[in-house]
């Protein structure tokens, strides 16, 4: 293959002006890094000579040379790691734009930029740069782009595409019209290894409108199985950081994933587009991060499991689950907080000995209305410091007062008393009740404050929490409009949790909202952006808790409620969201899928027109394949002909291969199938990695979000069901496949086969 691209590229034109300049990017980029790593080596002699001659007498001076030697070798590290991750395939496209009335540029597009310092000229233009928009968006002919808000005109006479391989130019596309279906085919027809950190190269336009879409207002995207939604995002991560690199940290941004599996799935792309120092972590372990307490969660998986069974109590589950994640039961909670402010709001008068100090009533329009922008609790700091000037001012005038009045009975002893002795007893007697008095003040002034804030109860989040689900009275009290039916559900519900000590996922974002409330977050917990992949598992409560407590509309979210596999919990429509919390979001639909072929596509389209909500069907690229195998095949001779399939895959170079079972349970029976095997397979959990060379098994709810060459569906004790829930799970499962699919079962309807097209499925009986 190598060999033939290599003979296609020398026959263009621009071979050998082309073979030149990547010659010469490459002897630069050799110089630079030769440059920055000296600058390391000297930046470390600087810290080092730092460290070295720290002196006490002189630390400020020590410390600003340790601050400028670290800050120098940060720079020079990280100029190297950038310049060595281009250096294999510097750039993968060229436009030659001129700008009106001047001079043509041809400019070379990666995935970092690299000028020249002696002339200012461009050798790498970076592609997050407002020019290079140009190439993802513009067709050739006049063209425009925006820098800071200013639109800047052209003419663009040529788009080029290079497939470079550690240094070598295998290929040179001129882009057309008609030749853009060609390389962006030529790029999906290839295997899932480096799908994610290749994808920089074939962004497409609606793609790229996202990604560059307004950064100071929260992106709302709708997209399809396959459409690039969490490519989207870690991009529009990447456009971010770059737009923003002098104001914005990375640790101001965070990564919710679903999983840690996905974590680790996208964790070597994160390098590639320079966003490696970003907060990467599920909803669960930030929540629990941020409230500061490590709180027993439920594992969501068993509720899901249950559903998926229907037990007699599904109902039930289902119910309380949408409740506690709706924005009525936010509403609930906003009550009931209202209620602990206001039994928390100072009412008693401030007193040192029998003056007052300060009124209460003062001190109570303080704490609700002035002080109203802080959390409840830390408003406490601001009542203490306010008691604190009054007393400190006012503690002076009660002493003064008291003496004044000891002084005028001391004045009238010493000249109204005639008795010698009567007058010198009541004279000891008034000075000495008078220092006692004194210095009973002074000593009472000095736990004034302490013994006054002490009646202030402190309670966490979760006890606070505990006590309005554990009380049929204080729920009827913030939510009047429930039925005595739903709060004895609720406490019931409730009471059985607590007794085991756990929570629920569902749990989770009222405390968290709770502990916002009450308490803010820690700076360690603050983020400035959000990223969500994987939306439509979030609770409205919980999208609207992460909005209010984080105090930004900086959010991406993205998802497709046709994956909705966790509605019961979860979303059922972007509408809410859009409408409710985050009014002023910009919101996409992506329908095109650029993962499965159209055969694939068209199959997980039929299941797809079979859910209860009318989502529309996703539109595939054009790109070619086997249609769908189903084989029927009774459990004994199952593991024989996965096993074949397999090692037929693996002879047509397809290497990521996953076993998707329809629950956790039956992929330990499809692992056990293959403890004979020669076929290398590995069970996965959540927590684990992805073994390379090993056969992946997993169930439906842990694919989500992840793509494979190859997919296999069998079915032993659990059958998918003609219910919402299965039919995700089954959609979910089917569009993790790029190239091809199998699926296996004694009867096509326990995958819900009777429901896709027979002209678009090959039915093969293996039992016959």
């Amino acid at each position: 293959m190598t060999s033939n691209s290599n003979h296609s590229s020398q026959q263009h034109p621009d071979y050998k002006n082309e073979l030149d300049r990547l010659i010469f990017t490459r002897l630069y980029i050799d110089q630079a890094l030769t440059t920055s790593k000296e600058s390391a080596g000297s930046a470390r002699e600087h810290l080092k000579e730092a460290y070295e001659t720290l002196d006490s007498l002189d630390s400020s001076l020590s410390y600003m040379n340790l601050l400028t030697g670290a800050s120098l070798l940060q720079m020079s590290t990280d100029q190297t790691k950038r310049l060595e991750s281009v250096y294999d395939k510097p750039y993968f496209a060229r436009i030659d734009y001129q700008k009106t009335d001047e001079t043509k540029e041809e400019l070379y597009i990666g995935k970092a930029s690299l000028h020249n310092p002696e002339n200012q000229s461009q050798i790498i233009v970076d592609w997050r740069s407002p020019i290079a928009n140009v190439y993802y968006d513009g067709r050739l002919g006049d063209v425009e782009y925006e820098v800071n808000g200013e639109t800047t005109r052209g003419y663009l006479s040529l788009k080029r595409q290079y497939q470079i391989e550690k240094g070598e130019l295998l290929t040179i596309s001129d882009v057309d019209l008609t030749t853009t279906d060609e390389l962006l085919q030529q790029s999906l027809s290839g295997t899932a290894d480096n799908r994610l950190t290749e994808i920089v190269s074939t962004i497409q336009k609606e793609q790229n409108d996202i990604i560059r879409a307004p950064l100071n207002r929260p992106v709302i995207v709708q997209g399809a199985a396959g459409s690039g939604k969490t490519t989207i995002a870690l991009h529009r991560i990447s456009y971010f950081l770059y737009v923003n690199s002098e104001t914005f940290h990375p640790s101001n941004l965070m990564i919710l994933a679903p999983n840690q599996l996905f974590i680790e799935y996208i964790s070597e792309v994160l390098p590639e587009l320079g966003v490696d120092k970003i907060k990467q972590t599920t909803l669960i372990e930030y929540m629990k991060g941020a409230i500061g307490q490590n709180l027993r969660i439920l594992d969501p998986v068993k509720k899901l499991v249950s559903l998926i069974e229907q037990d007699e109590q599904s109902e039930q589950v289902k119910w309380l689950s949408q409740f506690k994640g709706s924005l009525e039961f936010m509403q609930i909670i906003d009550s009931y907080l209202i209620m602990v402010e206001n039994s928390l709001a100072p009412k008693e008068d401030v007193m040192l000995e029998k003056f007052r100090i300060v009124r209460g009533s003062r001190l109570h329009s303080l704490f609700l209305n002035d002080y109203d922008y802080l959390p409840v609790y830390k408003r406490f700091d601001k009542i203490k410091g306010v008691i604190q000037n009054h007393l400190r001012t006012k503690k002076k005038h009660v002493i003064k007062k008291i003496e004044d009045v000891y002084d005028e009975a001391l004045d009238k002893a010493l000249y109204g008393i005639r008795n010698d002795k009567k007058r010198r007893k009541k004279v000891t007697f008034i000075m000495d009740t008078k220092a006692a008095r004194v210095e009973g003040i002074k000593k009472e002034a000095r736990s004034t404050v302490r013994k006054y804030m002490k009646t202030f109860d402190k309670l966490t989040a979760a006890e606070l929490y505990k006590e309005l689900m554990s009380s049929p009275e204080l729920l009827e009290s913030a939510a009047p409009d429930m039925s005595k039916k739903q709060i004895l559900m609720l406490t019931e519900h409730s009471a059985a949790l607590f007794s085991k000590r756990c929570w629920e996922l569902e749990d989770l974002a009222p405390i968290y909202y709770i502990h916002g409330r009450l308490y803010g977050l820690d700076d360690e917990w603050k983020v400035k952006s959000v990223f969500i992949d994987e939306a439509q598992d979030y609770s409205y409560f919980q999208l609207a808790s992460l909005r209010r407590i984080l105090e930004t509309s900086l959010f991406t979210i993205v998802g497709d409620l046709a994956q909705g596999i966790h509605s019961y919990r979860g979303m059922r429509e972007w509408q809410v969201v859009e409408k409710e919390i985050f009014t002023e979001a910009h919101y996409y639909t992506l329908q095109k899928s650029y993962r499965t072929t159209i055969e694939i596509m068209n199959a997980a389209n039929d299941i797809l027109s079979q859910m209860d909500e009318p989502l529309p069907l996703v539109e595939p690229v054009v790109r070619k394949g086997d249609k769908p195998a189903f084989h029927q095949v009774s459990k004994d001779r199952l593991i024989h002909q996965m096993e074949k399939d397999i090692l037929s895959l693996r002879k047509e170079n397809l290497k990521a291969i996953a076993i998707i079972g329809k629950t956790p349970d039956e992929c330990k029976q499809i692992f056990a199938l293959f403890r004979f095997s020669s076929i290398e397979v590995q069970l996965i959990s959540e927590h684990e990695d992805l073994k390379k060379d090993h056969v992946t098994i997993l169930p439906a709810h842990l694919s989500k979000g992840l793509e494979f060459d190859a997919v296999l569906l069998p079915t032993l004790t659990e059958h998918y069901k003609e219910n919402e829930l299965d039919r995700k799970l089954l959609y979910v499962a089917m569009t993790r496949a790029m190239h091809r699919l199998f699926m296996y079962s004694p009867q096509p309807e326990n995958l819900l086969i009777h429901h896709v097209g027979k002209d678009k499925v090959n039915i093969k009986n293996e039992d016959q």
